[in-house]
């Protein structure tokens, strides 16, 4: 029963992401807008949590041999910190969504002290503001940096 609850939360936070990735240009694959990678996750994601949800309601699934003990409260902040990216990617721009966001999860993950998450946060956004950006020139919302 767990199993079929947890992939139907998974398949219907899915569609939401997706829902929200749907509204940002995708461009073309020769030309790709700064909608196309979130459209393509957005996508895989309905697939595959569908394909588990449907093999869980066929009874086909794997939960009676796994027991995890889940921080909920974590997971929902995660969750909710995931949902305000989204929303403000298109404002704040890249570079400041993903550095915030990434230091809110390390954050809620109870990574310790400050400087390890403010160092992984910063340099994970920029390196891979520079490979979409500047190596593979994606467009990136700009945001309020311009």
């Amino acid at each position: 029963m767990g199993e079929r609850i947890v992939n139907g939360i998974i398949f219907l936070l899915s569609s939401v992401y997706l829902g929200y990735a749907m509204q940002m240009p995708f461009g073309r694959l020769a030309a790709p807008r700064f909608g196309f990678i979130p459209q393509i996750v957005g996508w895989a994601a309905v697939a595959l949590s569908a394909f588990l949800l449907v093999q869980s309601l066929l009874g086909k699934g794997d939960s009676r041999a796994v027991r995890l003990q889940t921080d909920w409260k974590s997971l929902a902040l995660i969750v909710v910190t995931i949902i305000l990216y989204i929303l403000v990617l298109p404002y704040a721009g890249y570079i400041i969504s993903s550095f915030l966001v990434l230091l809110a999860v390390l954050k809620i993950g109870k990574i310790d002290g400050w400087v390890k998450p403010l160092v992984i946060s910063v340099s994970t956004s920029l390196v891979f503001y520079a490979i979409f950006k500047m190596a593979l020139s994606v467009p990136l919302p700009p945001g309020i940096l311009g």
